[in-house]
This record gives C-alpha cells, sequence and structure tokens, in this order.
C-alpha cells in the first residue's frame, strides 16, 4: 500500500483506534494477551479496517476457593491436628484448635491412617498419632501453595495435577472457573500503518466533532478533521416493525375503505361538551366521574351558541328531558379529559356536516375513526385502561334498524366472524340500540365485540340535523386486534406483560381471525 493510502487510513482512525495502534506498537510483542479495556475497545475498531486481528480462547482456569484462602495461610486442618498432638495422645478437649479445623482433618487423617481414634470412659476421643504422622509432619509442605496464583487447567504440571485432584475432592478448597483469552496480532498492514502513525504523525491533532463553541470562537479555523469513511460496511439488524395493534387498526381502515367510507379525525385530548353533553349524557351520569374518567384539570374553549342549543336539548329536550332547567354547568361542559370513547369525534364530525347541510349540501355518506382512547377501569383480559376503538356513522334518509344488523354482519363477516347475535342495550345518544355479540369457538363463550344504534333526534337537533337517519356503531378494536393475532388476551399483545420476543417476530397479520 503507497504512503498516501496509508496516510488516508491514519486521518481516518478513531482516537480509540490510534491509541490502541500505537499500544500495539509500544508493546514490542507479537501477540497482545488480554489488553486493558480501552486498548480492546480501538482494537474492535481497528478490526473493522483489517489493521489487527483479535482472537478469543476459551480456557479453565484453577484457584482457590473460600477454604483454600483460609488454610492457605493457617496450614490444611490435618497438619494443624498433628502439630497439636506434637508426637503424643490427646482427648479431643485438649486440642487447641476449633471445630470446624477438627472436622475438617478427622476424615483425612483416618482415610491416610495418620492418627488412631478411640473413646475413653467419659465418651471423649483419644487421638494417636502413627509413625506415618511424625513422617508427614516432617516433610509437610502446604499443597495449597501451588495454587496461590490462578493457572490454566491445561497448563498444570504432573505434581499441579496430582494435587488439584486430590484437593479438588475437597468441597471449598478449589474451584474452576472458564475465562476468554483474547489476543491481538497486528496484520502486515496494521504494523505498516502503526509505524507510520508513530514516526510521522505521533502528534497528530485531529477535531473529531464540531460543537456551537468551536464555530462562535472560530476555534475550528487551521485544524484538521478528521475523516469519515463513508464506505464502512453496516449491518442492520432490527430495522423496527409495526406493532401488531397498530397492524389490526391499519386492516381495521383497509376494511372501512372497501366499504366506501371517509376517515374522521379528532383530538385525544376533548372537552366534556364534545365527549358528553353533545351525546346527550347527563352530566350527572356515573360514566363522567374519577373512577371511569381520566380529568386533565383545565377549561377548554367551546361556542357559546353551540353550547347554548346543547344545553336546551339537555333542559327542555323534544319530547323528554333528563336536567332540570338551571342545572346545566357551563364549568363541566368546559372540563377537558382524556378522550373517553371516539364518539366524541364522530359528533364533531355532525358539527361540521350540519353546517354543509344548512347550505343545501347533501351530506349523506359514511365515515370512520380507528381512535385511541382512555378509561379508568380494572384491567382484564377484555379491557385496559388504554385502548383502541373504531367509530363509524352512516347518514341516509332511508335507514333502518334491520340495515344496521345486515351491516353489522358484513363488517364483522370481513374477518370471518359469522355466529353472531344481537341484543337489545341502552345509550343516552341512540334509541333503538344494541350490542354485538360473538361466540368464540376457543374460548367456548359468548363475548361482547361492538355497540350501535339509530341516533335519536335529541342528540342531532343542537346541529340542524334531527330530521336525518344517521347509524353510529363503535367496535373493539382493541378486541378485534386479540382476535386476529389468535390470542385470548388483551395483555397479551399490549402493555407491560406482553411478550416482546413475540411483539419483534410475531408473523405479520391477514384479516382472517386466528381461532
Amino acid at each position: 500500500m503507497n504512503e498516501s493510502q496509508i496516510t488516508s487510513i491514519i486521518y481516518k482512525l478513531h482516537p480509540l483506534a490510534r491509541n490502541a495502534l500505537e499500544y500495539c506498537i509500544n508493546a514490542k510483542e507479537d501477540i497482545i494477551i488480554n489488553p486493558p479495556q480501552e486498548i480492546l475497545d480501538g482494537a474492535y475498531l481497528l478490526e473493522q479496517d483489517s489493521l489487527i486481528q483479535i482472537t478469543i480462547l476459551k480456557e479453565e482456569c484453577v484457584m482457590l476457593d473460600s477454604l483454600g484462602l483460609k488454610f492457605l495461610e493457617e496450614e490444611l486442618p490435618e497438619y494443624q491436628v498433628l502439630k497439636e498432638l506434637n508426637g503424643t495422645s490427646k482427648v479431643q478437649s485438649e486440642l487447641g484448635i476449633s471445630q470446624e479445623v477438627l472436622t475438617s482433618a478427622l476424615g483425612e487423617l483416618k482415610k491416610h491412617k495418620l492418627i488412631e481414634i478411640f473413646k475413653n470412659d467419659e465418651h471423649q476421643l483419644v487421638l494417636t498419632p502413627t509413625q506415618e504422622a511424625q513422617e508427614y509432619t516432617r516433610n509437610y509442605l502446604n499443597p495449597l501453595k501451588l495454587f496461590k496464583e490462578k493457572k490454566q487447567l491445561e497448563s498444570l504440571s504432573e505434581e499441579e495435577k496430582t494435587t488439584f485432584e486430590l484437593l479438588q475432592k475437597r468441597k471449598g478448597f478449589l474451584s474452576t472457573k472458564k475465562e476468554s483469552i483474547i489476543e491481538l496480532t497486528l496484520t502486515t498492514l496494521g504494523r505498516e500503518v502503526g509505524e507510520k502513525l508513530i514516526s510521522t504523525f505521533k502528534d497528530l491533532e485531529l477535531i473529531d466533532s464540531l460543537t456551537p463553541q468551536m464555530i462562535k470562537s472560530k476555534e475550528w479555523k487551521g485544524k484538521e478533521f478528521r475523516h469519515y469513511d463513508t464506505q464502512v460496511p453496516t449491518s442492520i439488524k432490527n430495522i423496527g416493525r409495526l406493532h401488531p395493534m397498530h397492524e389490526a387498526n391499519d386492516i381495521l381502515t383497509q376494511v372501512f375503505i372497501e366499504l366506501g367510507f371517509k376517515e374522521m379525525e379528532g383530538p385525544i385530548v376533548e372537552s366534556e361538551f364534545w365527549c358528553f353533553d353533545t351525546l346527550w349524557i347527563p352530566q350527572d351520569h356515573p360514566a363522567r366521574e374519577d373512577q371511569d374518567t381520566f380529568y386533565i384539570g383545565e377549561q377548554a374553549d367551546v361556542d357559546k351558541e353551540l353550547m347554548d342549543k346543547v344545553k336546551e336539548m339537555h333542559e327542555r329536550g323534544i319530547d323528554e328531558t333528563h336536567t332540570q332547567v338551571g342545572d346545566f354547568k357551563e364549568s363541566v361542559t368546559r372540563n377537558t379529559i382524556l378522550r373517553t370513547h371516539s364518539t366524541a369525534t364522530t359528533f364533531r364530525t355532525l358539527y361540521e356536516l350540519g353546517k354543509k347541510a344548512q347550505t343545501g349540501e347533501n351530506i349523506d355518506g359514511k365515515y370512520f375513526y380507528v381512535a385511541h382512547n382512555f378509561r379508568n377501569e380494572a384491567v382484564d383480559a377484555t379491557h385496559l385502561a388504554e385502548f383502541f376503538q373504531v367509530e363509524g356513522i352512516l347518514i341516509q334518509d332511508d335507514l333502518s334498524l334491520a340495515g344496521l344488523i345486515g351491516f353489522m354482519k358484513e363488517f364483522y363477516g370481513k374477518f370471518g366472524l359469522h355466529n353472531l347475535k344481537f341484543k337489545p342495550t341502552f345509550n343516552p345518544y341512540t334509541e333503538p340500540s344494541m350490542e354485538i355479540h360473538y361466540f368464540d369457538d376457543n374460548m367456548n363463550k359468548w363475548y361482547s365485540i361492538g355497540n350501535s344504534g339509530i341516533f335519536r333526534p335529541e342528540a342531532l337537533k343542537a346541529f340542524g340535523l334531527e330530521n336525518k337517519r344517521i347509524y353510529g356503531f363503535g367496535l373493539g378494536a382493541s378486541r378485534i386486534a386479540t382476535l386476529l393475532t389468535g390470542k385470548n388476551n388483551m395483555r397479551e399483545i399490549t402493555g407491560a406483560t406482553c411478550d416482546l420476543d413475540w411483539i419483534e417476530n410475531h408473523k405479520k397479520l391477514s384479516r382472517n381471525i386466528l381461532r
């Protein structure tokens, strides 16, 4: 490689890589074993440019364990007992050693026939050293000193191997541990670049990053910047993917578009006016209490003229009412909350459509919204405090309840759900109203999956739409997502308890319910 190419490499070196290269050159060794961490960090960068070769070897090491460390200085227990006996017989109580040492020593002393044990009339042990014990004591060397320093198991001498095999049988004296040995070897190119770095560019100062302070002070002028290699190959392990909940929402959106619907939009932070009052829900309704709704604690701007029209429907109604005159509170209707349902967006849309209708424009059509909602409720398999809901409306003059049932069957049939039943229910803003239930073969039970109805005039008059027929329906998008993934519990796809590996690697969802 010519000098220009070598210089180009040096100008691209990261500071860590430059330090590591200098370290390897100055080491004067062909192979550097277990370098400091900062040098190793730089070596990995050098390896990318083929300037260094990193080899990782696995080895098994022998080292002293807890008892080995204890008796390294105190001597082995059996030697301590023999030294206490000093060639004479003694009962146990006469020995100036601990019970721990004696217990550890007796087995070894008896096994090697270094003592004789008798019991006297008082049931005390009488220890008598043998002739072999005297020789053992005279020639004793503490074998633990062979392993004072950590050693590779494969490199033990014959004496060390024999001692290791004996001591390993005694629990707590020696232990083995597998460790990694990292070897750094400069390549021919690496040595060439390193020597050039040491001889010519040792005092080279490069700017690695440009800071605002350097720009203001113009300190960068006349300085050399580190060059960057834009051709370095990189690997992308995980570029991310859609969460299954969002995959399911996309499928729902596709189905609605196929059915000719247009998408609505609305804010997550709503006022009680749009979330409750426009729906003809009384201000003392239980759903509006703190235990069911997340309140923000601020006041929203609400159109006064529209508010008065809604107030009129609450206090005077058309055929009936649910609020005493004077009981509708403006301070309540202006409270801000986290949206509890997507119907708030539906009424925002009806407000805009009502203004078009007053100009004579035909507003018949179909509208949908996949909305993020929040409710302060207990979490279980089919309920979350944070969830998605599908909201839809159909506007036409000749709509009937039978037509709404037919539409619900067609919609759910797109997902393979055909075993449905419809039950009468109550909604303040629709009459008649009905719930949609499906039978889950996997769970062998019926589940509620949606709510629907025909908007009542009291909820529409404030927008000038009391003479229009409008279907309204809200469907559990989170429940649909659970079914599309083949799960039984919403918490398996959303929240802290879901399996992140599954989230990352699950098969892309189709619109077929997996049961």
